[in-house]
């Protein structure tokens, strides 16, 4: 699975069928800090990940 970070980072990971929850939280990214997209769209947090898919992670940020 390549995975794009909002850093500008990429990264390559093997994965055996994993939600974005799991996959978050394997990465120690907090859910409620960020968005995840696949083909152009937000995926939810229940959505099921293979190695064939290209995701992209962006951090949310909040102010006031």
């Amino acid at each position: 699975m390549k995975i794009n970070l909002s850093s500008g980072k990429t990264k390559e990971m093997e994965i055996d069928s994993l939600t974005v929850e799991k996959l978050l939280s394997k990465l120690e990214i907090s859910q409620s800090e960020v968005i995840v997209v696949m083909n152009g769209e937000v995926i939810p947090e229940d959505h099921i990940l293979c190695n064939e898919d290209e995701i992209r992670i962006i951090h949310v940020v909040f102010g006031g």
